[in-house]
């Protein structure tokens, strides 16, 4: 009997070293070089691009001015990470279950990867610890620090500041000193089909860029 228990035991000892070899491997395959001129990262923008055309497939919807006020929190196609896979990824919809936004994000400890995609644009976030910096359509858009996107360049001109207060319902967005926008937070969703932002007033074509890189930003997770 004594045999057979220290047998067991073993068994679950060797088990338990090559799940967490594996693990290991896993992970350490799934750090991410965030060296823009890396043939790392710009795999790793490959593969997320792949998925992101994946999940699209031709299928979203043309953004007009109308779809940011339109985007919900409501997502399809959804994939989570799994034990050897660091990727998310899936696609927004609109108020009406429309698709029109397509994301894939890649993490690995304190630095991650999203790339989203509507019908028009292309997004692509590098994340390491506190500081996010914002390409879009393949060119520097901003780096978004703490609350505050500031614009990419040596100017670092303010470009907008989310106001998160815990508990709250919706982040404020100010554009400049005024409050033009709110994002739902997503851990306190009380609607089936929740609208991910609303807009306080007209903006214009640069402003969207800003509110639907925060969106993207607090919604992806």
């Amino acid at each position: 009997m004594r045999f057979f228990f220290f047998l067991l035991m073993l068994v679950l000892i060797f088990g338990s070293l090559v799940v967490g070899a594996f693990y290991l491997i896993a992970q350490l395959l799934g750090r991410i070089n965030l060296n823009p001129e890396s043939p790392a990262w710009k795999k790793t923008l490959e593969g997320l691009r792949d998925k992101v055309k994946a999940q699209a497939a031709g299928a979203l919807v043309p953004w007009d001015k109308e779809m940011l006020s339109l985007l919900s929190l409501n997502r399809s196609n959804v994939k989570k990470p799994g034990f050897f896979n660091s990727t998310a990824e899936g696609v927004f919809t609109t108020i009406f279950q429309e698709p029109v936004l397509a994301y894939a994000e890649q993490k690995s400890g304190g630095t991650g990867v999203i790339v989203a995609r509507t019908s028009d644009r292309e997004f692509i976030f590098r994340q390491k610890g506190k500081e996010t910096e914002i390409w879009l359509n393949g060119q520097p858009f901003g780096v978004f620090v703490e609350t505050s996107l500031l614009a990419a360049g040596k100017t670092s001109r303010l470009l907008a500041r989310i106001e998160k207060k815990p508990g709250e319902p919706q982040f404020h967005v100010l554009l400049g000193d005024a409050v033009v926008a709110s994002i739902a937070n997503p851990a306190l969703v009380d609607s089936p089909n929740p609208r991910a932002l609303t807009l306080l007033r007209d903006v214009s074509s640069e402003e969207e860029s800003i509110l639907l890189a925060l969106t993207i930003l607090v919604v992806v997770r």
